[in-house]
């Protein structure tokens, strides 16, 4: 911040969020601020001479009474203006409350303030980028400040005053060179944002400091240097595992680990198998929640595994899989005698190329959107060793085309000043000195399918490995996005509309951007767009048409295409299409070949949207390829299929093809891993693993399985009610009022938080429609898949809220994870079976019967007794948990099938039989009894 500058941070809270909405001014907050220390607060309530909403009351914790006794606006808009003059106006969030004061000013008579103002959003979010939120309270509780009353005007502003101080902080601590370029494109930020960047870069320039020596500068980019591969051993001696149990009590005290039986039995199982130089089996390891899994398969490993012989440990989900990189890895380097490197292996497509960046960097213009990522990026080279955009909360698929700009490519080399330091070589460089590469199941997969694997190694644990089978069937199946190429036609755009690339082309002095290859591009993208938005309405039209679908229910809409039989106006739309992306692509790569044959006469603007039009043809073309695969290609074992969103067809319709032949070669090479370990919680039926055994087309397994820690007896009863209802296999509508009765009588008597599991969304739905008119749950928080939000989105209202209801189906029975000890109550509304009528299910029972085998015995009963113990698994989690179960599906006692489901139960649990009635009584005395011990 300049000195001597007097600085205002000012908050607002106003009946409402709008600007020009005549919203009123119900509290103003100013901090003045000069050289980082406060001079003066000023803090106000305002009269509104309205009424304000019970949302904004409780939002900010205004009540009518403060609001009756304050100041009309009138009545202190020159003492605000007064104290605002000659200031620089700071607030998170500046176009909202300079705007909306200036409003204020204006209907009391004042003219609108002109002095300067900054945005502490935008620059938190260029000097802070990998920060997981930029909203006041989580921002600055990340950078160690509590604030308490978010919403309060004056809590806010000194919340606010913090933050400026953090962030003039934060770019004094920025190499020179990287502040210079800051304030170089900085014109792009919101209002006067542009003034700090440029004040701070003066200042610095007059008083420059030493480069720190985490840091080197390349071609003007400074950049963290690459850090050197962890020791592999610390000592001399090559470690000894520990095989007994009292060596392996003495590890584990060093590790604060408790001594589980079961965990140590499990480390010597893998242990063992790991010796073996040539094993004739695979080696499946089934240990039950609160067995120590994770670290029941990474204590062998670190005694074993070493760069000559690596370990790939492959999880489902990146959390698990950054939770291994971040925390778990690192914690046994620090406890252990000894230490071992170790790398995350992700695909290309997460990481900056420092080339492409470059290229991107030097021809972005001052005035451009793409000018504030390229400040983000700037300053999160001087943080980052490993490149990986998800730091910065880019994802694989973030539509701006700015951000697959700035990836490794195969069309441009790496720029020779870079190639030593490119975050893709580090990757490589790590993943050959390290020891243990942990990755995720479909990067896994991905790359074994590739030219050039990365991931070879004799030993690979699969973790979760209940999945594999649909991560394998996900991998072996090609997608296209109907809205990827609506939103890539829309960037082309034309002439007349402004900020496209076909506007910015048009206006380009320069002999290599001839007018009629505009022309010509404007006119296919015009008409491929036509074509494209008519071609998906039919699919989708087609689809509503040929199947029997309720168009009140908010779901995945699911079907499969058989190629031969479709309408023959979809089969001619289709090559036309094709015919059209492919003449798309020649009239734009003939524009884009001065790139490659004359880069020194184009201008810098000419290059950048040169180089932004052939990301998008890259991109085209591969739709192109696509739908010829999708369509034009028929192969016996394969399926064609789509699928859309009801809610929102046009944006989420989406076509795969599902190619046995990939699936065939991925099991090939999962076979031919000499050591291949497989671990989950659920691998078995019965104590069988014929299922997954059969999925992966394993030949010989040995199987080892591991009893949880927990008392199932003492801590948890699993009840199933002895009424019979009729109206599950009757109308809908029926078993849906049916349904929610019985949940109603279920979670009236309780103050529990309970997770309801379904099968069906449409019952989802139609339950939580009844539910919600219940007086008798008015006190109760109900939250429904698809209608309250997002999965993840729903396990953070979980936190926030008390006496919660959720109801969820797929994910809930086992992807989200609920507070500890929150969960108390798990009702399972029907078995797990997954429906029949799914294009995929379809497919796979198909090839079975083919086979000669049962699809019922070989595939639908064992998914649904796995997915039914993940259900289970939802409840109780540590020693401390208890919960009730309730399974409203008597199935599970009267079917031919119902041992596989009953014998899948936790040791010490036994289902009880009784009236729905006694069931809720028992219920409540097992929370009441808790309450008394605690």
């Amino acid at each position: 911040m300049r000195k001597d500058q007097l600085y205002a941070v000012v908050d607002i809270e106003a009946t409402g969020a709008s600007i020009g909405r005549d919203e009123r001014m119900i509290q103003f907050a100013c901090i003045l601020v000069k050289n980082n220390k406060i001079v003066e607060s000023f803090d106000t309530f305002v009269n509104p001479s309205r009424k304000v909403s019970r949302k904004i009351r409780d939002l900010t914790g205004i009540s009518s009474k403060d609001l009756a006794t304050a100041p009309y606006f009138e009545d202190i808009a020159h003492i605000v203006y007064q104290l605002l003059e000659d200031t620089v106006f700071v607030a998170h969030n500046v176009g909202f409350d300079f705007q909306f004061l200036n409003e204020c000013l204006v209907r009391a008579g004042l003219p609108p303030l002109t002095i300067p103002a900054i945005d502490t959003v935008q620059m938190a979010q260029i000097l802070f980028p990998a920060e997981n939120s930029y909203q006041l309270k989580e921002l600055t509780s990340s950078l160690g400040y509590s604030l308490n009353q978010a919403h309060n005007a004056l809590f806010d502003a000194e919340a606010t005053v913090f933050l400026l101080s953090k962030l003039d902080e934060k770019i004094s601590r920025l190499p020179l060179v990287t502040v210079e370029s800051l304030a170089e494109l900085s014109r792009a930020t919101t209002a006067d944002t542009h003034l700090f960047f440029q004040e701070s870069f003066e200042a610095m320039k007059n008083a420059p400091g030493d480069l720190d020596d985490s840091l080197m500068v390349v071609e003007g980019l400074a950049i963290r240097k690459p850090e050197p591969i962890n020791e592999q051993i610390l000592h001399r001696k090559k470690p000894v595992y520990p095989y007994t149990d009292i060596d392996k009590h003495i590890v584990l005290k060093q590790l604060e680990l408790e001594d589980r039986p079961n965990q140590s039995a499990m480390m010597n199982t893998l242990f063992n198998y790991l010796k073996i130089k040539t094993p004739s089996s695979k080696q499946l390891i089934e240990a039950a929640p609160g067995a120590g899994k994770t670290f029941g398969y990474l204590l062998p490993v670190f005694y074993l595994a070493t760069p000559e012989e690596k370990i790939i440990i492959s999880t489902y989900t990146k959390v698990l899989q950054k939770q291994l990189v971040e925390e778990t890895l690192p914690y046994l380097n620090n406890r252990l005698d000894f230490s071992q490197s170790f790398a995350l292996a992700k695909s290309g497509s997460h990481y900056l190329s420092l080339s492409s960046f470059y290229r991107k960097w030097r021809n972005t213009a001052d005035t451009d959107t793409e000018a504030l990522f390229c400040m983000k990026i700037l300053v999160w080279l001087t943080e980052t060793t490993e490149g990986d955009l998800e730091e910065i909360g880019i994802g694989t698929r973030t539509p701006h085309p700015f951000w697959q700009a700035v990836k490794p490519s195969q069309k441009l080399r790496a720029m020779e000043v870079f190639e030593s330091v490119e975050f893709m070589s580090r990757r490589q460089k790590r993943l050959m000195q390290s020891s243990i590469i942990v990755t995720n199941h479909a990067f896994l997969l991905s790359d074994w399918q590739s030219a050039d694997p990365i991931l070879e190694s004799e030993t690979i644990i699969l973790d979760e490995a209940h999945h594999f089978p649909d991560i394998i069937d996900q991998s072996a199946t090609l997608t296209l996005r109907a809205n990827t190429l609506v939103r890539d036609l829309k960037t082309i755009g034309s002439v007349d509309r402004e900020d496209t690339l076909i506007s910015e082309l048009s206006k380009q002095e320069s002999q290599h951007i001839k007018p009629y290859q505009i022309t010509t591009l404007e006119s296919v993208s015009s008409v491929l767009s036509e074509e494209w938005e008519d071609w998906s309405t039919q699919w989708i039209d087609w689809f509503n048409y040929s199947q029997a679908f309720d168009s009140s229910v908010v779901e995945w809409k699911e079907k499969a295409i058989d190629l031969n039989t479709l309408p023959l106006i979809i089969k001619k739309d289709s090559k036309r299409l094709k015919s059209t992306l492919d003449e798309l692509v020649y009239i734009g790569n003939q524009m884009t070949l001065t790139l490659d044959t004359e880069p020194e006469t184009l201008s810098k603007e000419a290059k950048r949207l040169l180089t932004k039009l052939q990301v998008l043809l890259d991109r085209i073309q591969l739709t192109s390829e696509t739908l010829d695969h999708l369509f034009f290609k028929n192969q016996k074992g394969s399926l064609t299929g789509c699928r859309f969103y009801s809610k929102s067809p046009q944006q989420t319709l989406t076509f795969y093809r599902y190619d046995q032949n990939s699936k065939t070669a991925i099991l090939n090479t999962l076979n031919a891993v000499p050591h291949l370990v497989l671990t989950s919680s659920t691998l078995s039926v019965k104590q069988s693993t014929l299922y997954i055994e059969q999925a992966l087309n394993i030949k010989q397994a040995e199987y080892s399985t591991f009893d949880s820690p927990y008392d199932f007896s003492q801590q948890g009863r699993i009840f199933v009610p002895l009424e019979t209802y009729t109206a599950a296999h009757s109308k809908k509508a029926a078993y849906a009022s049916e349904l929610a009765g019985q949940i109603e009588a279920i979670l009236k008597g309780t103050h529990e938080n309970a997770l309801i599991l379904f099968r069906s969304q449409e019952t989802i739905q139609a339950v939580y429609s009844i539910l919600q008119k219940k007086s008798s749950l008015h006190h109760k928080t109900i939250l429904a898949q698809n209608i309250s939000g997002t999965p993840v989105r729903i396990a953070k209202q979980v936190k926030k809220s008390k006496e919660v209801v959720v109801l969820g189906s797929d994910s809930f029975w086992e992807g989200v994870d609920f507070p500890e000890e929150e969960l108390k109550i798990v009702v399972l509304t029907k078995l797990p079976f997954d429906s029949p009528d799914m294009p995929l299910v379809k497919n796979r029972h198909a090839m079975l019967t083919e086979e000669g085998l049962n699809p019922f015995v070989h595939d639908l009963l064992p998914r649904a007794v796995m997915k039914f113990k993940q259900g289970i698994g939802r409840l109780i989690r540590s020693k401390k948990d208890k919960g009730i179960w309730i399974i409203l599906d008597r199935r599970i006692i009267e079917s031919s099938y119902a041992s596989s489901f009953i014998e899948s139960l936790p040791t010490g649990l036994t289902i009880e039989e009784e009236p729905l009635e006694t069931i809720i009584e028992e219920s409540q005395l097992f929370f009441k009894s808790i309450e008394d011990k605690e």
